[in-house]
């Protein structure tokens, strides 16, 4: 009897020090699960081509529509040289559509090689 009372109770402080293992990590981990829904704009990717012998920062993106009906996007993307682009495009429903928005880009850069990180979008509006 007193055997199987020291087996439950070593059994119960696994059990809890588990569970705070699990609890401390859950806290210190930046990879939580997302709330809500997805963001309708992503961008799948930017850098620095030459057009006409000038530079020009671009960014690909993509606008996801999952809304039951139509939506029209505004979407405005801010660049690292201070300038802003905004696109309005309408989406059907279930549709995902591409385009690409670009910037004149000041730094000198001895090639395209390299991608600068500062572009994200600023603000995402809807109508129907």
């Amino acid at each position: 009897m007193a055997g199987r009372v020291v087996v439950g109770w070593i059994v119960a402080i696994a059990v809890v020090l588990g569970a705070v293992a699990w609890l401390a990590h859950r806290m210190n981990t930046d990879d939580q699960p997302a709330t809500g829904s997805p963001e309708p704009v992503e961008i799948t990717d930017s850098g620095v081509r030459y057009e006409r012998g000038e530079q020009v920062f671009s960014a690909d993106y993509a606008i996801r529509n999952d809304e039951g009906h139509a939506v029209t996007y505004t979407v405005v993307f801010d660049f690292e040289n201070g300038t802003t682009r905004t696109v309005t495009r309408r989406v059907a429903s279930g549709v995902s559509v591409r385009g690409t928005v670009d910037t004149p880009f000041e730094k000198s850069r001895p090639s395209a090689e390299g991608t600068p990180s500062e572009v994200r979008v600023a603000d995402i509006s809807t109508s129907e």
